[in-house]
């Protein structure tokens, strides 16, 4: 989705102004400092089936058709590798901050430790279900 890029550099100047230390930030990722647990926050671009949504072409008119407002999701990564468990990637008041953080848009937000075998979703907006994600 062309706005990850934007909305990816809205959360590390949101995370700024909340106090939190933005150790990197990039076109495809923002890091942020949790002590020994620093938790990269990622954009995970919608999936629409078919690729033409409505009839129509996105590469050729990507503003119509049905589905076009799907927001995809934000996706908050830990650095370390934990034992499965929700509690070890939410570890400090510094994590639930960033959760509420990406929790203010409209996205669904998705958690996963470091190596991917721990994954949990958080359902966005209550309006923007019907939108494909």
């Amino acid at each position: 989705m062309a706005q990850s890029k934007a909305i990816l550099y809205k959360l590390a100047r949101n995370a700024q102004v909340l106090g939190m230390t933005v150790v990197s930030q990039s076109n495809t990722a923002v890091v942020i400092d949790n002590g020994s647990n620093d938790l990269t926050i990622s954009y995970v671009d919608a999936s629409f089936t078919p690729s033409m949504v409505g009839g129509v072409d996105p590469a050729v008119s990507p503003f119509l058709g049905i589905g076009v407002g799907n927001p995809g999701k934000v996706k908050i990564t830990s650095s370390i590798h934990t034992s499965g468990n929700m509690t070890d990637i939410l570890d400090s008041a510094t994590a639930a901050k960033v959760l509420a953080m990406c929790a203010a848009l409209a996205n669904d937000i998705m958690l996963s430790n470091d190596n991917g075998s721990f994954t949990a979703e958080i359902r966005g907006h209550s309006d923007r279900i019907g939108l494909g994600q």
